[in-house]
């Protein structure tokens, strides 16, 4: 289930950064590092958002057997 969660995550934040105009901050035909600061922070991006989703789960379910 982690890893699955992992994969969407990142796959969602490289959908996201790709909105972003990141083109303007490169030289012209730089587009091998473009892509790569790409794929490098969607994976930061999306392992952070995967293990929060999992941190939070795990919590509310703590939390349920706490008042149960």
């Amino acid at each position: 289930m982690h890893i699955i969660l992992h994969l969407f995550s990142v796959i969602f934040c490289f959908w996201l950064i790709q909105g972003l105009n990141i083109q303007r901050f490169f030289r012209k035909g730089e587009t091998g590092r473009i892509i790569l600061l790409m794929i490098v922070l969607s994976v930061l991006l999306g392992s952070a958002l995967s293990n929060f989703i999992m941190d939070f789960f795990s919590l509310v379910q703590e939390a349920s057997l706490i008042f149960n």
